[in-house]
């Protein structure tokens, strides 16, 4: 079932996620999250914590990988304006 909230964008650019959100996520107060922003649009991820991804080789190769491909796209976007 699609849900539909919203919230929002205070002068600084910060927000407030929705509880429904935070609790489809699994996340809570201290946790980060991961805004993916691609061609078919914006996705919001729960990263996992710093120690998740240290005891994970193959995670920290995939986080590296994807934070160069958001560099990548910044840059883009950047040139686009």
């Amino acid at each position: 079932m699609t849900q539909l909230y919203q919230s929002k964008i205070f002068a600084n650019g910060s927000t407030t996620l929705p509880k429904p959100v935070r609790d489809a996520l699994g996340i809570q107060a201290g946790d980060r999250v991961r805004y993916v922003i691609s061609e078919k649009g914006v996705h919001v991820l729960k990263m996992q914590s710093q120690k998740a991804q240290a005891d994970d080789p193959a995670l920290s190769e995939a986080v590296d990988a994807a934070e160069v491909i958001m560099d990548e796209n910044r840059t883009l976007l950047r040139n686009l304006k």
